[in-house]
């Protein structure tokens, strides 16, 4: 699988140039809590639902791959000569669109190779696409620094790059053929995807205002923002063996936990005022970032088959992003209404506080879901 290890490092490399800064260039540039609320909506809800209809479409895994991440990057290639307006908001919701289309053929791909090792399979490629994330989002934050305007140089690196990845992705050694038939989906299955959609709600409560956080009440700059991202990435290479040994013994234990420090986040922003506990704070990263990239996936895989993956992968994907996109606008309105009683920082603090209650009382569900692999407990 030598190609599908050189895209998945390449591929990373080229999206992390860019994705770790846009929420926060977004902020930089003066956008408002609602303008976040859709950027953070695009960023992480419409990949997701995208993938939803491409159930519909027949096609092998290798064409979505290559057709997604062209896409990904001519548009990336455009982004570098647009200001950022309207425009860019417009381009930037097609590029998570053909981001949705490249992921949905990779986790076909995915499945596919992992039949035997779910955890070990899914996170060994995690560490060679994180590998590629590392040190892309280093370098863009250590040259931008404090000058953001330079991140349109990265936009079209970028871009470059992807195209390269897609060329490189008709290489890849393995693919998937379309197999459907008519089936519903299970009772399991149903109140998993109720849990994974009330998480993601509460989860994306927060999003539109970590970038307000770091612009406003700790004055981040693009070095900043590098460091955690890549703090996040050798975390995750750190914690991957445990969480693929969690994934395939104790995965529901492993969900909640995953689930569960997602609260410390929000907490560390709201409760203090040094950016050094956010880098201290942000170390359980890498074990919630692990398990959101294995455990979830290898759920969906494990009560699926040949028959059902692409229907249930593209239902998963349809609620965590109707689950992001509900909970990143709420999240954006609510500030917008908090913001007209309380002074700008007691209201960041406020809703932060309120997302991290939010986070843990939702993080139970997960050791009430049932799983077709009885010891996975």
């Amino acid at each position: 699988m030598k190609y599908l290890k050189i895209f998945a490092i390449l591929s990373n490399l080229a999206n992390n140039l860019v994705n770790p800064f846009i929420s926060f260039v977004s902020a930089y540039f003066g956008m408002s809590s609602e303008e976040l609320a859709l950027i953070t909506s695009a960023t992480n809800a419409v990949p997701n639902v995208s993938q939803y209809f491409l159930n519909f479409i027949k096609s092998k895994a290798k064409l979505l791959i290559f057709i997604g991440t062209l896409v990904n990057g001519l548009l990336w290639v455009i982004s570098s000569f647009i200001p950022f307006n309207l425009t860019f908001l417009i381009v930037y919701f097609i590029i998570t669109i053909s981001i949705g289309i490249a992921n949905f053929g990779w986790n076909l791909i995915m499945d596919k190779i992992s039949k035997n090792s779910r955890g070990s399979t899914l996170s060994l490629y995690l560490v060679y696409g994180t590998t590629g994330a590392l040190a892309a989002t280093l370098i863009t934050g250590l040259i931008t620094g404090s000058n953001t305007e330079l991140i349109r140089e990265f936009f079209l690196i970028s871009g470059l790059m992807l195209v390269g990845s897609a060329y490189l992705s008709r290489k890849i050694e393995t693919d998937t053929t379309f197999e459907e038939r008519g089936v519903k989906s299970t009772s399991l299955l149903k109140r998993f995807l109720a849990t994974v959609f009330l998480f993601n709600l509460v989860l994306s409560l927060a999003w539109p205002i970590f970038p307000l956080a770091q612009v406003y009440k700790f004055h981040m700059n693009d070095e900043n923002i590098a460091i955690l991202s890549v703090e996040t990435g050798v975390t995750t290479i750190l914690f991957q063996r445990i969480v693929a040994k969690l994934t395939d013994t104790k995965r529901r234990l492993t969900l909640f936990l995953g689930s569960a420090l997602f609260t410390i986040y929000p907490l560390s922003y709201a409760l203090s005022n040094s950016i050094y506990i956010i880098y201290v704070t942000n170390l359980a990263s890498g074990f919630t970032n692990a398990v959101g990239s294995v455990t979830y996936i290898a759920y969906i895989f494990d009560n699926s088959d040949d028959f059902t993956i692409r229907k249930n992968l593209a239902v998963y994907n349809l609620t965590v992003g109707c689950g992001v996109m509900t909970g990143s606008i709420l999240g954006g309105v609510a500030y917008s209404y908090v913001s007209q009683f309380y002074n700008p920082m007691y209201s960041i603090d406020l809703m932060l506080i309120i997302s991290s209650i939010l986070r843990f009382s939702v993080s139970p569900l997960f050791l009430t879901i049932k799983d077709t692999r009885s010891k996975l407990k």
